[in-house]
């Protein structure tokens, strides 16, 4: 019951931040091959929201599934010492021709845009985000991003009009807890 009331809340904030796009549209990457970005992506960084605030050692994980759909599966923690949880949903291409913009849904009949904003060459880290700009996310393979990348990141992230300055990162080991620029759990 706690994880379908998290996916839930984590779903409700999504669709109705989503849906108060008044800006140009986002400018996406370019030429997203699907099979190269499925795995594990860890989440360095996000504008937080009630049911992501306080997770620690998330990331997000993405299989492509032989009907072209997108298993999608959110791992965190409420705190180190604390089991990890999972919740899953799915996700599919609205324009097939379009692979940088998905749909999500984590609950039904709610869902999602999936925009991936900028993605680096070796498909190391990702910037992505909502139509909004209210919520975005970076994220890389590693649980580290060298802060020269994360920074290149965050300077996208402000081109395109998301609020960087409510960007925090989130604590992927202990040590990060409590430092500057962290959600606190």
């Amino acid at each position: 019951m706690q994880r379908r009331s998290h996916s839930l809340a984590l779903l409700l904030g999504i669709a109705l931040l989503g849906g108060c796009a008044s800006q140009l549209p986002l400018r996406e990457a370019h030429s997203v091959d699907l099979q190269r970005y499925m795995g594990t992506w860890y989440v360095i960084a996000h504008v937080p929201y009630f049911a992501e605030r306080g997770d620690v050692a998330t990331a997000d994980e993405y299989h492509l599934k032989p009907d072209g759909t997108i298993a999608v599966t959110y791992h965190y923690r409420k705190g180190f010492e604390a089991p990890e949880k999972t919740w899953g949903g799915k996700a599919w291409l609205p324009d097939p021709s379009n692979t940088a913009h998905w749909k999500v849904q984590l609950v039904w009949p709610l869902r999602s845009d999936y925009v991936i904003v900028d993605l680096s060459p070796d498909y190391g880290s990702v910037l992505v985000g909502l139509p909004s700009r209210k919520l975005m996310w970076i994220m890389a393979r590693e649980r580290q991003l060298p802060d020269a990348e994360y920074r290149r990141l965050l300077d996208v992230a402000k081109a395109q009009g998301f609020p960087v300055d409510e960007v925090r990162k989130v604590p992927q080991k202990p040590e990060d807890l409590g430092q500057p620029g962290f959600d606190t759990p």
